[in-house]
């Protein structure tokens, strides 16, 4: 079974494939190349730390959604709502500095 991760990886991937702006080209590759580096074994080492990583991979992924439309506007929600499902499943001692 895919990892939610990956699933996230994979979404942004096809959102930077699809977009004709360079810019959102460039972050979405920024953000696929985070996502790699946490899709491995679905464990946090560092809840606090990863979790804090994967909010701010969400708020990336929320603003560069909001400069899109169509597909890749639906893939980067896509990818935003598997981050978050991770985050809520495998960080729950997690907590937001922002709540």
């Amino acid at each position: 079974m895919a990892s939610r991760l990956a699933i996230a990886r994979d979404a942004v991937q096809t959102a930077s494939e699809r977009t004709d702006d360079p810019t959102v080209h460039e972050q979405c590759q920024s953000i696929v190349q985070a996502l790699s580096g946490l899709a491995g074994e679905e464990t946090l080492d560092d809840d606090v730390r990863e979790g804090d990583r994967l909010e701010q991979l969400e708020h990336q992924l929320v603003k560069l959604g909001d400069q899109t439309d169509g597909v890749v506007q639906r893939q980067l929600s896509v990818a935003r709502d598997n981050i978050d499902r991770f985050r809520q499943e495998r960080a729950p001692d997690w907590e937001s500095d922002s709540q």
